[in-house]
């Protein structure tokens, strides 16, 4: 039996000590930026279409989707050629989440920002919100190619998606 010298047996020791440490380091540096990046991209929560879907003390349900071919307002710029205007409510019930949410409507390889107030959304009925800052009713206004065929409205916190509600 061939015995591993001194030298090459500390430096196999060292090798796997290095390893270890690299590992940890990136375990511990990574770890939560990686986690970040992944709830980007992935939701939380899916609501299959026509249904509500509870989570982590929240509530959430696609109430009506319409579209519209011309600008709400009789003041201001038409739409532009070719696109749409499609107004979304939300209902969202349960525990508030810090900050505001923001939505992205997507058809699985485009996506839309919801339109900011002040922009072709139109100003929302009593009873209704345009901020989404706490539970309640939500109106989301998104400007569409007019050939687009969304599947899903994404509802975001600090850039993390909350919940996904399928159209």
């Amino acid at each position: 039996m061939m015995r591993i010298s001194a030298r090459w047996q500390r430096n196999l020791i060292g090798v796997v000590v290095v390893a270890c440490v690299v590992a940890a380091y990136t375990v511990i540096d990574f770890g939560p930026s990686w986690s970040a990046y992944r709830n980007t991209q992935t939701p939380q929560l899916v609501v299959p279409a026509g249904e509500s879907g509870t989570a982590d003390g929240q509530t959430w349900r696609l109430e009506s989707i319409r579209h519209q071919n011309r600008s709400p307002y009789s003041f201001g710029p038409p739409l532009p050629d070719g696109t749409v205007l499609a107004v979304i409510v939300v209902d969202w019930s349960g525990t508030p989440l810090p900050g505001l949410c923001t939505a992205v409507l997507t058809d699985g390889e485009r996506r839309w920002d919801a339109e900011r107030v002040g922009g072709f959304s139109p100003i929302p009925p009593e009873g209704m919100k345009s901020l989404c800052d706490a539970p309640g009713r939500i109106q989301f206004g998104f400007v569409l190619p007019s050939d687009a065929v969304p599947t899903a409205l994404d509802v975001t916190h600090d850039d993390e998606i909350t919940v996904r509600l399928l159209l």
